[in-house]
């Protein structure tokens, strides 16, 4: 036998053992009581694997010999195509800012997509990542090495309120990247409540990402745990919907931004989706092909009095000479829209995503007189407007939005009793005087936040510049 079929031989074995080892690990993480544990556990054995591995040493020469007329290939990762609107302003916000920076050479990006909505120009102007493996810690594996940029940009990453799966796959992937000796970062994120298992994941994985936060609420949480985190912000300040993309409603309208703060989080539950699939019957709680959201009796009961209050905010706009108008900035809103407005004894209209645009749900927010909210980038988008938003928080990402910019009295918990009167009573205040300076800091946050989005992207386009790649 000679060198060269010594060399296919050993490279046919490695290929063979490296299938048997994805075959192992997704037959464990169907087959496990926990499969999200299994999960992280995989995420975090193929990150060790890779710095055990030299790969980073292995990547910086090569890294420094490529030619200018070579693309600068990216990764952005997220939530990208589920019908979050929030999700796809931070992406698009992040393509244009790329192009902008690199306008100078090739720029080939790629977005993982969660799903398939993708109804924005700029969504539909890159490549989608389509996986080549089910189980995404391989699927992410087999192609990191085919990019020179991994950027994290979903805003709820460290945080285990949706899900601690979803937060790995976000987590683990910019980990593996830098593990890889690619440029890894997490780019305007938010940081919450994490499981002690999420906690260790992100504490283990860390090594190489550059976390830019979009709070320094969000700073601290994660410098606390000692990672290194510096503060920025959330990449959705500058988007702006298209001129006369806002469908036809009245002329004075607020809007309410509901949806279910109680079922999440959402965890994998192999068995039980195996049993409705073999049933052949839906379940309204089921998440994708193997989640489902958390539900029980005291939930129900938070979620009823939660519509209940909010349909009185309805009521009360209308009272006040508002046409009231739900907006669900997530296609799973359209729900808890249609539930709440079954309560009231007049039609309301819905704004939805996935049956009107991106473009219309963020018109039809820009031009309203009035915003209340429990979802983070609809006061996002009022503040950037100049639109008097009241938020009705469901964890820490409203409150730290409202008290790091100076307008805690304008925001409530969802839990709290009778909060349908405090916002109809800061809706009441908000006149005259009070709302021109209301508007005024409305335009100062923007202006700042903008400012530091900028900033994140000349550091970003420093760090590619220092990492050798070639522009």
């Amino acid at each position: 036998m000679n060198a060269i079929d010594m060399a296919d031989e050993a490279k046919q074995t490695e290929c063979v053992e490296a299938s048997a080892a994805k075959i192992d690990r997704q037959r464990r993480f169907l087959c496990a009581p926990d499969p999200d544990a299994v999960f992280l556990d995989d995420f975090e054995a193929l990150i060790r694997a890779a710095r055990a591995s030299g790969a980073s040493l292995q990547r910086k020469e090569p890294a420094r010999a490529r030619s200018q007329e070579e693309p600068l290939r990216v990764l952005l990762l997220g939530y990208t195509g589920a019908g979050n609107t929030g999700a796809d302003l931070r992406t698009i916000e992040t393509i244009r800012q790329l192009r902008v920076l690199f306008d100078d050479r090739r720029l080939e990006l790629t977005v993982f997509a969660v799903d398939s909505l993708l109804d924005h120009p700029d969504l539909q102007s890159v490549r989608i990542f389509t996986p080549r493996d089910a189980y995404l810690p391989d699927a992410l594996s087999d192609v990191l090495d085919d990019y020179d940029v991994v950027l994290n940009v979903e805003g709820s990453t460290y945080t285990s309120k949706f899900s601690d799966a979803l937060a790995a796959l976000l987590i683990g992937a910019v980990g593996l990247a830098a593990a890889r000796g690619r440029i890894a970062c997490a780019y305007g994120i938010d940081a919450g409540t994490m499981t002690d298992r999420l906690t260790r994941f992100a504490t283990r994985t860390a090594e190489g990402v550059e976390i830019v936060c979009r709070s320094g609420g969000a700073s601290e949480r994660l410098r606390a745990l000692g990672l290194t985190a510096e503060t920025g912000a959330d990449t959705a300040w500058t988007f702006r919907a298209a001129p006369g993309a806002k469908p036809m409603l009245p002329a004075r309208y607020a809007v309410l931004c509901p949806n279910n703060p109680f079922w999440w989080p959402v965890r994998t539950d192999v068995q039980r989706a195996l049993e409705l699939d073999v049933a052949g019957t839906r379940s309204p709680l089921r998440y994708g092909p193997l989640s489902f959201h958390a539900w029980d009796d005291l939930r129900a009961a938070r979620f009823a009095a939660y519509k209940r209050s909010f349909a009185s905010i309805a009521e009360g706009l209308k009272q006040r000479g508002y046409t009231p108008v739900f907006v669900a900035m997530e296609r799973l809103d359209r729900a808890a829209c249609e539930e709440i407005a079954a309560l009231l004894s007049f039609e309301v209209p819905i704004v939805a995503r996935g049956e009107h645009t991106l473009d219309a749900v963020v018109a039809t927010l820009e031009d309203a007189q009035w915003v209340v909210t429990t979802r983070y980038h609809a006061s996002v988008l009022a503040i950037a407007n100049r639109v008097p938003v009241v938020g009705v928080s469901m964890d820490s990402r409203i409150d730290q939005l409202f008290a790091e910019n100076g307008l805690s009295e304008w925001v409530l918990s969802c839990d709290e009793r009778g909060f349908d009167a405090g916002v109809l009573e800061r809706i009441d205040g908000g006149v005259g005087r009070v709302l021109d300076e209301l508007r005024d800091r409305y335009a100062q946050i923007a202006q700042r936040e903008a400012e530091t989005f900028a900033r994140m992207g000349r550091k970003l386009k420093e760090r590619v510049d220092r990492g050798g790649i070639a522009s």
